[in-house]
């Protein structure tokens, strides 16, 4: 840029802030909320209604005895920023008048409380004593905003999890919460919502004054505190403040609980069964309703502590939360039948026939059949099919396509769809850590540490094993193995220069750390076991099965890996700055701040596309064209509606099954793989890091 336009530039800016500054001056003072912290406001009079100047006002925390002070001004105003939530004493002593004090003045987050005081006449001996109460309406912000407070979050019934977002359908404007992606892509298993109709990405979560935001799936928090360590979650709504950054729906402010002199904890358990739940939706027929349901154990258990370390000086906070969620899950998918895997398609109606016969546009086609001396032959029920219409030759089938049928299991249930019944175990292991280090290091400066892990595990079983693996049979959405850490770190701090000038700063970093791995990983299924080249490469992650689909999974169960974007490997760190002054200056309440964020994406994951005909196959004739010939597909004016016979003669032939297969080290042409010609498929890792 020019340096012309730089001083442009600054001039402007320069103008703008002279500009704001000298507007703040000019009208009355209003109190400003803290995202980590909360205010205490009030005027002091005397019976008459006059201001009462210089009268000294002190506020002293009832749980760790920080004390802070202030001075009213000349109209008896007088406000006390950046407390530490938590419940107060507020005492205001003038000479000719009687002390007043009064106890349980809660100072919540990012909160202002307003208290009016009125001086009797009398000695500075004598002490009024008022049990405090909470202020009916917030008048000292604009922000529309809810509270949940401890008693709340732990009393307030909430589903298994135990999330306190789970409360947000109490509140108006929240779209009720729902869960969102698989376990491994949200370990934290946050929820999903929106507010005021704004898209579910606009929220902004923030932990103890650091933003959880989701780098890659912002739609989610990265973490969800153990809701036994949550002192408080404030949630504005609207009318948001110059501190309430990233956020256009709603601006989510969670503090974590303190330790105090007194020494408190809790422990719970919460325990849920099948033997305490109903039968599965899937088992519709009521003779099968008996017995024992399908396995489910569900524990959630853990307790806390905080306490002094140093009486008024250091205090520590711990929260433990254990989450076990092991159950049986279960699955039907359809499977060919043992005789079609040989090429025996006897058993349908519909004909099946010979593309290397007859014309062009489909006419004069003769139905296959297999004849003495072919392997094949002994398929052949000669009582019920004498020429033996609608086997396949032994010759006509591919190699690779014979590898694969030997590994389909045979159905285990009547019929020709969901005729193959699975189940197995699902296991979702979690545990979290949540800790929190406060330090009244002198009468001016008070230094906060939080620090929070979250370690988990899950098995997610597949329809096929590990040996063809297939989709995942239930508990969540990626088959195989999950595991991972998110870790969360702040400190922060305030000092008070004068009871007028209060500075206060935090600085927050958070990595969420997971991996999803498919079953097959390590091993080149694809080109070294199945022999189809370019269908794996040299990295680890490029190892494994391919996708082998048929008709779009909705005719067969999908054999191989079953989804396009595994393995994935995330390691997205952020960083957080925060630094603000707060300057009371006669009726004016000044409030100056930055807040910048750093993030990142540090990933690798797999995704590949699919590999097909360049227009959809809807014929068994061009299928077998494909196969036999190993010739590119010519148009055919039959056009023969699919049916699960003939799209599993399809892929037994190997006509060009649709397949996605991957991910691949470089651009490949399906043609060098199946001799049939398709579009140039490019498959590649991704890999973002910053």
């Amino acid at each position: 840029m020019p340096t012309s336009n730089l001083k442009r530039v600054a001039v402007a800016l320069c103008s703008l802030a002279s500009v704001a500054v000298a507007l703040a001056l000019a009208f009355p003072a209003t109190a400003e909320a803290q995202v980590l912290y909360g205010s205490i406001v009030g005027n002091v009079k005397d019976p008459s209604g006059a201001a009462v100047p210089r009268a000294t006002v002190t506020v002293t925390n009832k749980g760790t005895n920080l004390t802070r002070e202030a001075v009213t001004d000349e109209s008896g105003g007088y406000s006390l920023t950046d407390l530490q939530t938590g419940a107060y004493t507020l005492r205001i002593s003038q000479p000719g008048f009687k002390t007043f004090e009064q106890t349980d003045v809660v100072v919540s987050l990012n909160t202002v409380n307003r208290v009016d005081i009125t001086l009797q006449v009398g000695e500075v001996s004598e002490t009024v004593t008022i049990t405090g109460e909470a202020a009916i309406l917030q008048t000292e912000t604009s922000e529309v905003h809810a509270d949940l407070v401890a008693t709340e979050l732990e009393n307030l019934p909430v589903p298994l999890g135990r999330n306190y977002q789970q409360i947000f359908k109490t509140l108006p404007g929240f779209s009720p919460p729902v869960n969102s992606h698989s376990i491994p892509t949200n370990p934290a298993r946050s929820l999903e919502f929106n507010v005021n109709g704004t898209s579910d990405n606009q929220n902004n979560t923030r932990v103890d004054g650091v933003s959880t935001y989701n780098v890659l799936l912002p739609h989610v928090v990265s973490y969800i505190p153990t809701l036994e360590s949550l002192q408080e979650v404030n949630i504005v709504t609207n009318s948001f403040d110059a501190e309430q950054g990233l956020a256009g729906g709603a601006a989510i402010n969670l503090q974590s609980k303190s330790g105090t002199n007194q020494m408190h904890g809790s422990l719970f358990e919460y325990h849920s069964d099948n033997h305490l739940k109903a039968w599965p939706d899937q088992i519709d027929d009521p003779e099968l309703n008996t017995g024992n349901k399908p396995k489910l154990v569900y524990n959630q258990f853990g307790g806390t502590v905080g306490g002094a370390i140093k009486k008024d000086k250091l205090f520590y906070f711990v929260s433990y939360e254990g989450t076990f969620d092991h159950r049986a899950v279960e699955r039907r998918v359809t499977v060919p039948s043992a005789a079609m895997k040989k090429g025996d398609f006897s058993g349908s109606d519909t004909p099946i026939y010979d593309p290397l016969t007859g014309n062009a546009d489909g006419t004069g086609r003769t139905q296959l059949s297999v004849s003495p001396g072919d392997p094949n032959y002994s398929l052949c029920n000669t009582a019920t099919n004498p020429q033996c219409l609608n086997i396949l030759p032994a010759a006509r089938l591919d190699s690779i396509a014979l590898k694969l049928a030997a590994l389909i299991p045979d159905p285990n249930l009547p019929g020709t769809r969901n005729n193959y019944y699975v189940a197995a175990p699902f296991a979702f292991n979690r545990h979290q850590v949540d800790t929190k280090i406060n330090y009244n290091a002198t009468p001016k400066l008070n230094l906060i540490g939080t620090f929070g892990v979250l370690h988990y595990r899950t098995s997610v079983p597949t329809v096929f094993g590990d040996e063809l693996v297939g989709r995942p049979i239930g508990g969540s959405s990626n088959p195989g193995h999950g595991h991972g850490e998110t870790y969360r770190f702040t400190v922060m701090g305030n000092y008070t220069f004068t009871p007028n000038v209060v500075f206060d700063a935090h600085f927050g970093w958070a990595r969420q750390g997971t991996a999803s791995e498919q079953p097959g990983l390590g091993k080149n299924i694809g080109s070294e076991v199945l022999g189809i080249p370019g269908t794996n490469g040299p990295r680890a992650f490029e190892s494994g099965w391919p996708e082998f689909e048929f008709n779009g999974a909705d005719d067969y169960a999908t054999l191989g890996v079953d989804n396009n974007f595994m393995p994935y490997y995330r390691h997205d760190p952020q960083y957080q700055y925060v630094a603000n002054l707060s300057w009371i200056k006669g009726k004016h309440n000044l409030r100056f701040g930055t807040d910048l964020y750093h993030m990142g994406i540090n990933e690798a994951q797999a995704e590949f596309l699919f590999g097909a005909y360049p227009r959809e196959v809807s014929t068994l004739n061009e299928d077998l064209h494909c196969a036999a010939r190993r010739e590119p597909l010519e148009e055919d004016a039959t056009r023969l509606p699919m049916t699960p016979e003939r799209t599993a003669l399809r892929h037994l032939c190997w006509g060009c099954p649709r397949l996605q297969a991957g991910p691949f080290r470089s651009p490949m042409n399906i043609t060098s793989v199946f001799g049939c010609s398709a579009p140039t498929l490019v498959i590649a890792g991704i890999s973002l890091q910053n």
